[in-house]
């Protein structure tokens, strides 16, 4: 679960908890009060009752007219002696039947089923009635008595079931207005988390000297941002310190090197030079060409990370392939090696054509030494889609094993040590050729298919 996620469930949990904690009790304080006033006017009703005396026992309900507060006909009253003996009822009593309730209670409330042609209480659907019914001793006269009164409360249990409803329906609203204003809420506070992540994944080997803006505020996240680029600090000047190395060594081994192998060329033309001690010196010299060779590809590569490529200028990359296939064409026959050439005229891209003639000469060459060893084949092609220049080179021979092909661009990497170093490879060709694709906003890929074809496509931007 993402962390907008989780603070959006926190903060809307945390608020609605509260709000339904709220509403319960609003909504408890709102029944408990009409049941308070319908209590009290029970009450009322009960001792007025009681206060006429023995004129209720004597004229019932025809007493006169403001003795009671309230009309008795809208209750349901009983007023029993201690030893149960009816002294007075109202006149629903004959229509409506309520069983005694628990004598321990005060107040409470019952309901009954009493059809709407006996009489109309606002009975529901089903000709149910809600009653309140109170319980209060008194004296009628000099009679103990219990005043058992009720009133018919259906409207307000229609109503409470009214806000219970309206409650329920502001709770839903809210919960759905809470967790848009929670996401929205943990957006904002993740927004600037995001754009940091945006910052820094666009910041690489390339761009490290770019840094991530940090505001004014002392808080969390610009502690965060100034510890970021501390550490984009750090890696910007060891990527500094091991590129100058590279290419500082490079250059200092170039010029020994080379004149050992001409030392070693100019001991191998003396003709007194013994057999043995000829072998010995070629495969010095050998080993010699190829350590050239590994310093001339670190050089390359160092220069192509500092300085990247020229002011771009047309190339023809169909023109070039074939003046770079032309110069391997002894190889090719010795090593019978057939081309087959589907190279379009005007394949044209805005380039550095040094770079790319290394591209099309690393590219060449290693579909030529790492080709079969009879008979192989070497296919050219080349076309244009969605403003991309495609070069594809395919080449016969012992492939690559699909778990080497995610890694065959990076340094120094050989799918067969041995493999390479018969052919004389340092492992920074394909490196290299990356490298200048990527420099001219273009795109490599490399597929193989063991004692198969392995094919390199490379597309171009042609604007």
């Amino acid at each position: 679960m993402k962390i907008r996620q989780k603070i959006t469930l926190w903060i809307a949990a945390t608020v609605l908890t509260a709000a339904l904690s709220f509403s319960t009790f609003v909504f408890l304080e709102l029944v408990k009060e009409p049941y308070k006033l319908i209590d009290a006017e029970l009450e009322h009703m009960a001792a007025a009752l009681t206060a006429t005396g023995q004129g209720l026992l004597q004229n019932g309900p025809t007493l006169a007219p403001g003795a009671l507060p309230y009309p008795p006909d809208r209750y349901w009253i009983k007023i029993t002696g201690l030893d149960g003996r009816l002294l007075f009822a109202s006149a629903m009593t004959s229509q409506v039947d309520l069983a005694p309730g628990d004598a321990q209670q005060t107040a409470y409330n019952i309901e009954k089923t009493i059809p709407r042609h006996l009489i109309q209480l606002g009975q529901d659907e089903d000709d149910v009635v809600a009653f309140r019914v109170r319980n209060t001793p008194g004296r009628l006269g000099d009679l103990p008595c219990t005043v058992r009164i009720a009133k018919p409360i259906e409207d307000l249990e229609e109503e409470l079931d009214e806000l219970l409803r309206e409650v329920g329906a502001g709770l839903a609203t809210c919960t759905l207005l809470v967790i848009l204003a929670s996401y929205l809420l943990a957006g904002g506070i993740l927004r600037p988390v995001a754009t940091i992540s945006q910052l820094a994944r666009h910041i690489n080997e390339e761009t490290l000297d770019q840094r991530i803006p940090a505001g004014e505020s002392p808080d969390e996240l610009n502690e965060l941002i100034h510890t970021l680029n501390r550490m984009f600090d750090r890696l910007h000047h060891s990527f500094n310190r091991q590129k100058g190395f590279l290419a500082d060594a490079s250059h200092e081994l170039k010029s020994p090197i080379a004149l050992l192998m001409l030392r070693q060329e100019e001991m191998l033309r003396m003709p007194e030079l013994p057999e043995a001690l000829r072998d010995d010196l070629e495969r010095q010299l050998n080993s010699l060409r190829r350590m050239g060779q590994l310093v001339k590809n670190l050089l390359d590569l160092s220069q192509l990370e500092q300085r990247g490529i020229a002011a771009l200028q047309p190339v023809d990359l169909g023109a070039l392939v074939a003046e770079v296939v032309a110069e391997y064409r002894e190889m090719l026959a010795a090593l019978d090696i057939s081309v087959h050439s589907e190279l379009p005229e005007g394949l044209v891209v805005p380039g550095d054509p040094e770079k790319l003639r290394r591209l099309m000469i690393n590219l060449v060459d290693n579909g030529i030494r790492y080709n079969a060893p009879a008979h192989g084949r070497l296919t050219l092609k080349g076309w244009s889609a969605d403003y991309l220049a495609h070069l594809q080179l395919a080449n016969t021979g012992p492939g690559i094993p699909a778990a080497d092909l995610g890694r065959v661009f990076e340094q120094f990497y050989r799918v067969e040590k041995s493999r390479s170093l018969d052919h004389g490879g340092s492992g920074l060709g394909l490196t290299i050729a990356r490298k200048i694709v990527e420099l001219h906003g273009g795109q490599i890929v490399l597929t193989s298919v063991p004692s198969g074809w392995t094919t390199v496509t490379v597309s171009l931007p042609q604007a």
